[in-house]
């Protein structure tokens, strides 16, 4: 079985793009033809089970009825992730990662853009 996860680096960010990095990567997972139609079906069924008005713990519990749809959800993405050959996730974590802006950018006077005027300008020679 493949194990991607260990091998990868850390999600850049808090917990809360730490979730958002790993929700795009399984959306882009899900997304490519490459990854075997059978294991897309495991994250589909993490959705329904959570959907689905009849659970194995009853939500009417609280908390207590909960915590099996976020433990059957959770675990669907992670199954789902652990199927995936181990290359595609990687490439796609690379992809991911390579988009991520770290720090801020601030518009200086250097770096505006001289307003248009709506004539033509003059190429150089």
């Amino acid at each position: 079985m493949s194990t991607p996860t260990p091998n990868l680096p850390a999600p850049p960010g808090n917990i809360v793009r730490q979730t958002i990095f790993r929700a795009r990567l399984i959306w882009r997972l899900i997304r490519d033809p490459r990854i075997n139609w059978m294991s897309k079906l495991i994250p589909i069924a993490g959705v329904a089970y959570v959907l689905f008005p009849l659970d194995i713990l009853p939500d009417l519990a609280p908390l207590v009825g909960q915590i099996d749809d976020v433990g059957i959800f959770v675990g669907s993405l992670w199954l789902f992730m652990e199927l995936c050959p181990d290359e595609i996730v990687k490439e796609h974590w690379d992809d991911l990662a390579a988009v991520t802006v770290k720090g801020s950018w601030k518009e200086t006077e250097k770096d505006k853009l001289p307003k248009s005027t709506g004539e033509p300008t003059e190429k150089p020679d």
